[in-house]
């Protein structure tokens, strides 16, 4: 069952990412790395996103979002649309 909630958190800090919302992603990672020290994959996402972070000055766009953001978050939500669209359909199958 933790890996479910690991796989699900993970998730939601990949969506942040597309969202370009590196500093959230960057802190969802940080836990799962405190979940899971061992973890090469977690190391590896942390270290990216902090020289991310260190890049862009860890300044967020002051709640204007640039067209590449907001392109990003628009086909983070068209995906999940059909997620659930998938799980729906799915759902009535098995009914």
């Amino acid at each position: 069952m933790e890996e479910e909630t690991n796989i699900s958190t993970e998730t939601l800090a990949e969506l942040y990412l597309k969202g370009e919302n590196i500093k959230k992603a960057y802190e969802i990672y940080q836990q799962l790395l405190k979940q899971n020290p061992a973890s090469t994959r977690f190391k590896e996402k942390v270290r990216e996103l902090e020289l991310r972070l260190r890049e862009s000055g860890g300044v967020s766009s002051g709640g204007r979002q640039s067209p590449k953001r907001k392109d990003n978050i628009e086909r983070a939500i068209k995906e999940l649309k059909e997620w659930l669209n998938q799980i729906q359909q799915a759902k009535k199958k098995s009914m």
